[in-house]
């Protein structure tokens, strides 16, 4: 089979953990030999820091750029952006399926060759995330053409992981009902996506609650070997503690500036009762870091955290900005015995190594996953933080080591278990019959 997975962001290293664990997903289900490539929005550069993988550019984030369709964008405040796209992804399919003689303008370069992928593909994913609700119109806007263009192909998208919803009343997401109707398979996260999603659609029966699908890559034997002998406890060793911070800037009745003050705050108040009160070592590390073409970077705030840090306490705090791909930053995280993060991906990454985690939530998704583990007593709401209530908090996770990391080792691997049952749900649904599971005889 060939498949394209699209709307990817492998810059992201969040983004990039899932598009390891769906390939995975995907191979298990399909075989060894199946071709996944992935249309993302820095094809070229992503092609640097992924080498091993194939990727062709978004079609509709590349036209985007056009100057011609940037005017017409502007002329009319954005109202014919979508249809536009649309219309020109769709005239070079009919040229590219009905006229391979014709040479049109652009039909040697990276849109083309990218439709002629999608004309070639036997199933399209939607990447997982979190970008369908009213929250992030922009990201449903520049997606809404691909994903009709999907249609037209014949071929509608199947959603993988998604916190979807609430959604909003206009036209954009009028015509994500009409894409999300036509989907074969949509996989959510969480029951309130499962909600919102079933008031969109008319066959809840393509609806399907599966986890994250970073969870396949837990290292079951990493958890069974800290079950047995916890390295915290080691004499002479110093607990070492991960702080994977990020940007942010809404904090609801808070003002900005003010709410990033708080927030940096009260993850140096944190650090530094680990380091006074325990003897750790703290690096700042994240899964956003290192990539310059990229325009996040956790590091740099990881450097505005570090202002608020006593002298005292900065000789043992370190703060990594190095890029690394997804298995290396797993085995980065095992360096550790537990961890603060803000980044959802990063929570999860951390848990399949067997590291506690203590969340900071600037989403519902993180909420959600830290409920789903019996860990909700230690969630915190970025736009509700305060330094005071974070140092309390950070003492207590230390001291209920043993019973969160039991939590959080147990719900781990069932999410695992859940995220694997991913494998079962494609192939009943669209392997070829060869590689369906055989019938269990009755």
């Amino acid at each position: 089979m060939k498949i394209i997975v699209e709307t990817t962001v492998f810059l992201n290293g969040g983004d990039a953990a899932i598009q390891v664990a769906t390939k995975r997903i995907l191979t298990t289900a399909f075989g060894e030999d199946t071709e996944i490539v992935f249309a993302d929005m820095d094809a070229e550069v992503a092609e640097r820091y992924y080498p091993g993988n194939d990727f062709i550019v978004f079609p509709s984030a590349r036209i985007r750029k056009n100057v011609f369709v940037r005017l017409i964008n502007k002329l009319t405040k954005g109202w014919l952006q979508i249809d536009l796209v649309y219309s020109i992804l769709i005239t070079m399919i009919f040229l590219e399926r009905n006229l391979r003689w014709l040479k049109y303008p652009g039909h040697r370069g990276a849109i083309a060759q990218a439709l002629r992928e999608y004309i070639a593909a036997d199933l399209i994913v939607s990447t997982g995330g979190t970008y369908l609700s009213k929250k992030h119109p922009g990201s449903v806007a520049v997606r809404l053409p691909e994903y009709e263009r999907d249609i037209y192909l014949g071929k509608p998208p199947i959603f993988f992981t998604q916190s979807m919803g609430p959604f909003g009343e206009g036209r954009i997401f009028r015509r994500l009902a009409s894409v999300l109707k036509k989907s074969p398979l949509i996989l959510v996260r969480d029951g309130r996506s499962m909600t919102f999603a079933r008031e969109l659609i008319d066959d809840p029966s393509n609806v399907e609650t599966v986890a994250d699908s970073v969870f396949v890559l837990t290292d079951q034997d990493k958890i069974v070997k800290r079950r047995a002998a916890p390295r915290v406890a080691t004499p002479g060793r110093r607990p070492r503690i991960a702080v994977s911070v990020r940007r942010w800037t809404d904090f609801g009745a808070r003002d900005s500036e003010i709410g990033q003050a708080i927030y940096h705050q009260s993850v140096a108040r944190a650090v530094a009762w680990l380091v006074e009160e325990v003897g750790a070592e703290v690096t700042f590390v994240s899964t956003c870091q290192g990539i310059p073409e990229y325009p996040f970077n956790d590091a740099d705030t990881a450097k505005d955290v570090w202002i608020y840090l006593p002298d005292h306490v900065r000789n043992s705090v370190v703060i990594d900005s190095q890029f690394r791909d997804t298995e290396t930053l797993l085995r980065k995280i095992d360096e550790f015995d537990g961890a603060i993060c803000t980044r959802m991906h990063m929570c999860i990454l951390c848990l399949c190594q067997g590291v506690p985690v203590l969340p900071i939530c600037y989403e519902r998704k993180t909420a959600d996953l830290f409920r789903s583990l019996d860990l909700e007593e230690y969630v915190t709401l970025i736009d509700k933080i305060d330094p005071d209530y974070f140092g309390n908090l950070v003492e207590r996770w230390w001291k209920n080591q043993d019973l969160i990391a039991e939590r959080s080792w147990r719900g781990t691997i069932a999410l695992r278990d859940s995220a694997l049952s991913t494998v079962d749900i494609l192939q009943r649904r669209f392997a070829p019959v060869e590689l369906q599971p055989e019938a269990v005889p009755s």
